[in-house]
């Protein structure tokens, strides 16, 4: 029996979800800026679940900061849309 076997539902899915994340990271630069909102936006979601999780709050500030760099990023791409004219960003996904 391995531990893929015992693990909990919640657990597996997280796990996939990791997986997906850092196969897409291989693609981040290759992607539309659309794209790399999104996988920013992923990940900060991902590393908030990934502390949950594990009850780790002492790694609490590294889901935030996530949080804080899509923030960031997705507020410029949306200024420099409305500066150049261009569409806005796709919103967020929940």
């Amino acid at each position: 029996m391995t531990a893929a076997d015992t693990a909990e539902p919640a657990e597996r899915m997280l796990v996939a979800e990791l997986v997906g994340l850092l196969n897409d990271a291989e693609h981040y630069l290759m992607g539309t800026p659309d794209q790399r909102l999104a996988f920013l936006e992923r990940r900060a979601k991902l590393l908030h679940r990934l502390v949950d999780a594990t009850g780790d709050e002492s790694s609490r500030y590294l889901a935030q900061d996530a949080e804080d760099r899509a923030a960031a990023a997705r507020a410029g791409a949306e200024a420099l849309a409305a500066q150049c004219g261009d569409p806005q960003p796709a919103p967020r996904q929940e």
